[in-house]
């Protein structure tokens, strides 16, 4: 196919000789409001006889509007418009006056129309009580320049999009519909075919002839939908490095096709190179075992449940099966579970839960055919590429994947901004690291769909596409200096938990955890808990927080986990004695000796609790107002010293009590997510109950959910410590 030359698209400009007025206008605003909120609502605010605290968070409200509307107007790029909206969006609270507790929060977003809204809540008289009033502003129109940003869709599609050879089949099994705007996959004669269709166009800077350059991720929203007569193998999203593939690069078999155009050797023989990244839509049962028909290929979800599902897929060098002389081939790169794991071979997505949660990388619902039915889903991907380094000189790949069967909001389908994740939880996701040499290669990218089918009709409608490249790292908040210890999840890999401050012990899972996509900082990583598991670290001085200590964490629940600890300094202790004729006695259990931690209660608050002593009522308590919502990241923070304590969630000091009291000291482990019990065992080995062996066995009651970057201080966190440390929820 020949292509004409670079060409960029641009969106509607606004006019622009008003922009300065108007911002000078916002910001003058912006100021008197902020002057009436202080001096309108003065010392008074603090007393009984406060003035109306509703008015003073509502002036706040619309103060905020003025000011995201002006700066939004000022953004004379796409990149700009991105960094922008981050920052404000990972701001927290601006404060207007600390004292009196005035100031206001963002949310914004905006649409391939360069069209934002912006929902401020202003916040009044937080000495009484935090009073909210929210203001809201849609249609906003922004002078925005398309630049690198700019949207890629189907509005070219029969030039800007090309197909590859098909294999074993004399008709190309893929078409297109220019005047629809979609893209026809599969055939319903049920022959054997496999083929990809590629961007190959110059809609937008940054792409020539559709290699494309990738700086920090992409965003791409479509429309899937099934003929219903369709039950073929499916079609693959994928994404693969420019540097080592062409326009013209297609996977698959002439007899496989659960390989759907992404693995195995294609018509060049060397199929599709790494470093890739697919996002699969299978809806075909095929096990793993090694016979003519399987080819030991994609380890599919229990065959007794059949079922349709969508996965993360990437490469793989593992040779399962000698067959028909294809020995040493390797059709593993869509295979759940396969891959060497690390940063050379990343694994492809499973499902150890058997629940299609999507927290490993797989999807699935009932009923078993609900791809296959007919139903149109829209489907929303994000891609986050960190350019900064982890651990190890690895780069981070955060996948966050989104499907819907109901027509969605205009946030949900514009490719312009991130999609709010911590308010609407992805249905899968997934991280991965990858070496410098493959994190490179993947600057420049190809991007499109693959797909194959056996011996069964399939017939697959892909339609309303757009995707833009990401133009700006994620903005996170920067930890305060001077943390005695810190657990970033960087890990991603094995079962030691890195502690990266100096002097402070790294911790050790204790039975089965599970490491997944995190807040997506700079680290990226973040460990699943499953109720019964714990990460322990050996008692330092660095994590005994006596006199003034500080401690922060992201969780996010995954169950009620009433009862059950996040975080914990000390241990439970219990004794049970086993006697020669089988009988048993338990002794009275003990937790004396904790210190400090995090619990969820029995009502599902929040609380840290701090013990000053051996005594049973030596402890202190401060309950959250909030009730942390299953499936959704909370942040947590408590800093007290000899005088009080204070318990934040989510930037937000929601009690503070007095103590009286600090922290004792503890020789006991730190623990995340489980209450460790440590139990002495005395077992006696002889008929007179006279000779005797002693044990120790320590069990976990734990929390059922993910948590990330642990920070523990000794020192009282201010208000703004908390702040920065409770930015940076995706």
């Amino acid at each position: 196919m020949q292509h004409p030359a670079p060409k960029v698209k641009r969106p509607h400009r606004a006019q622009r000789g008003s922009l300065v007025v108007y911002l000078a206008l916002a910001l003058v605003a912006f100021g008197l409001l902020a002057i009436i909120g202080v001096t309108r609502f003065g010392a008074s605010v603090g007393s009984v006889l406060a003035p109306n605290c509703a008015t003073a968070a509502r002036y706040m409200a619309e103060a905020g509007l003025r000011y995201a509307a002006a700066r939004l107007r000022n953004c004379a790029t796409a990149s700009d418009l991105s960094a922008a909206v981050g920052d404000m969006n990972g701001h927290g609270l601006y404060v207007m006056d600390a004292q009196k507790g005035l100031g206001f929060t963002l949310h914004i977003s905006y649409d391939a129309n360069y069209t934002a809204t912006v929902t401020s809540t202003g916040r009044g008289c937080a000495i009484i009580a935090p009073v909210t009033a929210t203001a809201s502003a849609n249609n906003i129109n922004l002078p925005v320049v398309a630049g690198a940003n700019a949207v890629i869709d189907f509005s070219n599609l029969a030039d800007d999009f090309m197909r590859t050879t098909a294999l074993q089949s004399a008709t190309n099994p893929i078409s297109v519909n220019n005047n629809a705007k979609t893209i026809s996959f599969g055939t319903l004669s049920g022959t054997h075919n496999a083929a990809a269709i590629w961007y190959a166009g110059n809609a937008t800077i940054g792409c020539v002839n559709g290699n494309c350059t990738m700086d920090n991720g992409l965003r791409a929203y479509f429309t899937v939908q099934w003929n219903s007569a369709s039950v073929a193998d499916g079609l693959v999203f994928g994404i693969m490095s420019a540097v080592t593939n062409a326009i013209t690069s297609v996977g698959g078999d002439a007899d496989m096709g659960e390989l759907m155009g992404w693995a195995g050797p294609g018509s060049s023989g060397k199929g599709i190179q790494p470093p890739k990244i697919g996002l699969e839509f299978d809806t075909w049962y095929n096990d793993c075992a090694a016979n003519p028909c399987q080819i030991a290929s994609r380890c599919d979800p229990d065959s007794s449940t059949n079922l349709d599902h969508l996965a993360y897929v990437f490469w793989g060098s593992n040779a399962y099966y000698s067959y028909s002389g294809r020995q040493g081939t390797t059709y593993d790169d869509n295979q759940h579970g396969a891959g060497g794991g690390g940063s050379t071979e990343p694994v492809s997505s499973n499902d150890p839960d058997g629940a299609g949660s999507g927290l490993y990388g797989m999807y699935y619902k009932s009923p078993s055919n609900w791809l296959r039915g007919g139903t149109k889903y829209y489907m929303r991907m994000e891609l986050t590429r960190l350019t900064t380094p982890s651990s190890g000189s690895t780069y981070a790949y955060g996948m966050k994947t989104w499907v819907t069967a109901t027509a969605p909001s205009n946030a949900f389908k514009s490719v312009l901004a991130d999609y709010d994740a911590s308010a609407n939880p992805p249905s899968l996701q997934q991280i991965v690291f990858l070496n410098a040499t493959y994190h490179q290669q993947l600057n420049k990218i190809i991007f499109g769909w693959s797909e194959a089918t056996g011996l069964y009709a399939q017939n697959i409608t892909v339609g309303d596409f757009a995707l833009a490249f990401k133009t700006a790292q994620p903005v996170y908040g920067a930890a305060p200096a001077g943390y005695t210890a810190y657990w970033p999840m960087y890990d991603n890999v094995g079962t030691t938990v890195t502690n990266t401050a100096a002097g402070s012990p790294s911790g050790s899972i204790n039975g089965t955890a599970r490491w997944v996509p995190g807040i997506v900082n700079n680290n990226g990583a973040a460990l699943y808990f499953n109720g019964s598991t714990g990460m322990s670290a050996a008692s330092a001085t660095a994590l005994n927080l006596t006199g003034t200590g500080g401690v922060s964490l992201w969780f996010k629940p995954y169950a009620a986990n009433t009862g059950k600890w996040l975080l914990r300094k000390g241990a439970v202790s219990a004794s049970k004695t086993v006697y020669y004729n089988g009988s048993t006695a338990t002794g009275p259990s003990s937790d004396t000796s904790e210190a400090y931690g995090f619990y969820i209660d029995s009502g599902g608050k929040l609380r840290f609790r701090l013990r000053w002593g051996a005594g049973a009522s030596d402890i202190i308590e401060a309950a959250s107002t909030t009730t942390p919502a299953q499936g959704k990241w909370c942040h947590a923070a408590a800093t007290w010293n000899g005088s009080s304590l204070t318990l934040y969630i989510n930037g937000v000091a929601e009690r503070t009590v007095t103590t009286g009291h600090s922290a004792q000291g503890s020789t006991d482990a730190f623990v995340l997510g489980a209450n460790p019990t440590v139990t002495t065992v005395t077992t006696y080995t002889n008929r007179s109950n006279t000779r005797y062996t002693t044990s120790t066995v320590t069990t976990y009651d734990g929390f059922t959910g993910i948590i990330d970057e642990v920070y523990l201080y000794k020192a009282l966190l201010s208000q703004a410590n908390v702040t920065a440390l409770a930015t940076g929820a995706p």
